[in-house]
This record gives C-alpha cells, structure tokens and sequence, in this order.
C-alpha cells in the first residue's frame, strides 16, 4: 500500500504543472501556455519529425523525459528561454527534481531523476531529440505568435541561432529548409534583432 501511496502522491503533485504558464502563447494568441500543454505539442513533435533526427535513437525513452523535463518548474519556476539569465537556475532545479521525484518509490524516485539529468546533459541520442523537440516547439510558437517571445524580449539573431543550434546539429534538414529561412525573414522585419 506504501508504493501506491507515494505513487498517487506524486501524480496528485505533478497535477501542479498545469499552473505553470510560460511566457510562449498558445496559438490564437489569447493566453500563455502551462507547461502540460508544452510538454504535450513537445510529444506530438517528437511523433511528427522523428524522420528528420539524424542519430538512431529509442524514440520511448525520448518521450518519457519530454513527459518529464519541465515538472522540476513546479518548484523551480519557469526561465524563459529569452528572458533575464538566471544563475541559480541549474542548482535550483537539481533540488526541486529530487524534492519532485523523492515523492515516488525508490525504484521509480532514482529512474525519473535518471531520466531527468539525462535530458538536462544532453549527450544521449535520446536526450539530444528531447531537446530538439522542446526547442522545435518554442520556435514553432514564436512564429505562430509573430514573434512573441522575441519580441518581448528583444531576442537577438545570434540568441534565436544559439538557441536553434541543437536543430542545426541533429534535425540539419529540418534547420536548413524550414527554419533558417523563417529566422531571416523575422530578422528582415526587425522582429528578431
């Protein structure tokens, strides 16, 4: 009964992630986006352009740290991607996902947090699609807002490139056809600067 217990604990908990809202708008522009929606177009992304990732991954394992990598923001907060740098941010999330993921069983508690600080690295095929797929999808809303978040926080090229790097290094055909061009006709509007 224990492992039930801490089981439905944590899900009653991640439930939270729903009042997380980003500083990206949904597509008619009317609202923010909560962290919940992010990490469902996230999945959807990663089933849609898996076509394009250049490495051969575990598409499950891809999916599972989509499923997970925001809900340490229950603690920790949001940092928008553009917005004002935040150097306690690492630190600040290493403790909410072991204060997060401590409310499981053991087994589950050291898996999660596994999959967490592997999303975080980076270095796996696995973590290195996860990555593509969250940042294809904060793009994809910058130009389904014209430019919001850039914008707001007046994103400059070499920000917008840098963070688009992993699309340049792992979706390259994707970066080179689709978003490329999109990035410099924002520029050409002075959106991005």
């Amino acid at each position: 009964m224990e492992r039930i217990q801490k089981q439905m604990e944590f899900l009653y908990e991640i439930d939270k992630v729903k009042d997380i809202f980003r500083q990206s708008l949904v597509v008619d522009g009317k609202r923010e986006e909560n962290d919940a929606e992010h990490s469902w177009h996230m999945a959807m992304v990663a089933l849609t352009i898996k076509e394009y990732f250049i490495e051969e991954f575990d598409l499950e394992k891809s999916l599972k740290m989509i499923l997970i990598h925001d809900l340490v923001e229950i603690y920790a907060g949001d940092t928008p991607a553009f917005g004002v740098e935040r150097p306690d941010k690492k630190d600040e999330e290493i403790k909410a996902a072991k204060k997060l993921f401590s409310l499981l069983p053991k087994d589950q508690s050291e898996y999660f947090l596994e999959l967490w600080l592997e999303f975080e690295e980076c270095q796996s095929s696995e973590a290195k699609y996860a990555n593509v797929c969250d940042r294809y999808q904060g793009i994809m809303q910058n130009l389904t807002s014209d430019g919001h978040t850039w914008k707001k926080f007046n994103a400059t090229m070499e920000k917008v490139l840098h963070r688009a790097d992993v699309l340049r290094l792992y979706v390259p055909e994707l970066y080179e056809k689709y978003m490329l061009p999109k990035f410099k006709m924002y520029e050409a509007r002075g959106i991005i600067k």
